[in-house]
């Protein structure tokens, strides 16, 4: 009987909860949205014309060196570009000799290397009419410059398919193929006549999550309360140990993220002091092989912020398959190999959709590794059979030991290769693969199911 009860009282509990994105719509369409915006204009634009990331250089594509000579002859017209790629070496001359593009130039390269839309670069001096469509929505005056004042977050959230966003107090809600606008003071006072209190998603507890929304029933009078308390009470003492085994494994993986952070952070943190100490005079003033330096800084920052996002996305999944991107095998091999000083070989060059930053993670370990521990020659083998990528991290050395259990768990401090394993494990299976051992001489090999990017999606 006491059983019955708890359920059906768990059972109302859940539908309460799931009428309170119900009741916040409700509200919402007797209030009138200050601006709208038809999803199929937004649609129309390409995907780096509203990612925030598109704002920074291309640091990852092109080198310091070529991004260099372009900032010079985007100044001056004037200079060398021997270091860029024909296609913008003939994009800076035409904008520069007042000539034209072709007429879907700006549609194929939207975004452009120094940051932002290829389209704000070319206006430069002249009608801002003649490119307006091909600008990134931070770059707009136009209705989807609406978008420029959303949050980086919230532009992720948008490109994700995000329904709700939440920005400074107002409200963005998807529907009927409309994105509307509601400041608070056009939604508030209704929402919360209606038993709804809306806050930004954080680490407070929410009845109901709509996306970044946290949906909370407004406080009701004393009796119902003291109802569900004495319910929750009775449910207690059968949940305690469900919720100590979770209190456990809560604490297990911060610990282990806690320890991929210090291990990972290291590589980056040592080359960010190594070029401080030689950047210490004018810039100007250095010689370009001091110079050259900077691009290590840049790319061990991009890094740390790279890894501080991933790893807030990496304690709160069960798998790592939202950060999966069209990434061409061939490229992305070769500069992993070039940071590793390593050779690769691959069967069959394709655009799949990777985790290129987790696999890369896992691939820089066992590098690092290899490089460490192993002898030469150190080589990656890659093998894609159209459903399965295998990547093969192989040395000339050989192991004390060839059980990867044993490696694996010597995760303590010292020299030993145990924490970068353990990294490459547990990522790994989060990511649905696996890794195995064979030797001598050394071969580690990760294998993850991968998806060729469908022709229309590929990267022009």
């Amino acid at each position: 009987m006491k059983l019955r009860l708890c359920c059906c009282l768990l059972i109302c509990h859940a539908a309460w909860a799931g009428e309170l994105s119900s009741r916040l719509d409700a509200a919402l369409a007797e209030s009138r949205p200050a601006r709208s915006l038809a999803l199929t204009r937004i649609q129309s634009l390409d995907e780096g014309l509203i990612a925030p990331a598109s704002l920074q250089p291309a640091w990852s594509r092109y080198s310091l060196r070529a991004l260099r000579q372009l900032e010079a002859h985007e100044r001056r017209c004037e200079g060398d570009l021997s270091a860029l790629p024909a296609l913008w070496r003939d994009f800076e001359r035409r904008r520069c000799a007042d000539g034209r593009l072709p007429d879907d130039w700006l549609r194929l390269h939207p975004v452009h290397p120094l940051g932002g839309s290829s389209a704000a670069h070319w206006r430069q001096g002249r009608p801002r009419a003649a490119v307006a469509d091909w600008l990134h929505v931070r770059e707009r005056d136009d209705d989807l410059g609406l978008l420029g004042g959303l949050s980086d977050d919230n532009l992720d959230a948008l490109l994700a398919g995000a329904r709700w966003l939440w920005q400074d107090g107002a409200l963005w809600r998807l529907r009927d193929g409309q994105w509307r606008l509601y400041p608070a003071a056009a939604w508030r006072e209704r929402a919360e006549a209606a038993g709804v209190r809306v806050s930004a998603a954080g680490a407070g507890a929410c009845a109901e999550r709509q996306d970044g929304l946290c949906l909370n029933p407004t406080p009701a009078p004393a009796w119902p309360w003291r109802a569900l308390l004495a319910g929750l009470a009775g449910l207690a003492l059968a949940a305690g140990g469900w919720l100590a085994w979770q209190r456990r494994r809560l604490e297990r993986e911060r610990r282990f993220a806690l320890q991929m952070l210090t291990h990972e952070l290291r590589t980056p943190i040592a080359g960010l002091a190594g070029v401080v100490e030689g950047l210490r005079r004018d810039f100007d003033r250095l010689p370009d092989s001091a110079q050259d330096q900077f691009g290590h800084l840049a790319g061990g920052v991009s890094r740390l912020r790279q890894l501080a996002e991933a790893s807030r996305h990496y304690l709160s999944a069960e798998r790592l398959d939202e950060g999966r991107q069209a990434v061409r095998l061939a490229e992305w091999l070769d500069a992993i190999a070039e940071r590793h000083q390593a050779a690769f070989c691959l069967n069959e060059d394709a655009t799949v959709l990777l985790p290129a930053y987790w696999l890369g993670l896992c691939l820089d370990n066992l590098l690092a590794n290899a490089r460490r521990h192993g002898r030469p020659p150190w080589r990656v083998q890659a093998d894609w059979d159209g459903r399965n990528l295998t990547l093969t991290v192989c040395d000339g050395g050989r192991l004390r030991d060839y059980r990867l259990r044993r490696l694996a768990r010597r995760d303590g401090g010292g020299e030993g290769m145990g924490l970068g394993l353990a990294i490459v494990r547990r990522v790994l299976k989060r990511l649905g693969g696996r890794l195995s051992l064979s030797g001598p001489p050394t071969r580690f090999s990760l294998q993850l199911p991968v998806k060729r990017v469908p022709r229309q999606d590929s990267p022009r």
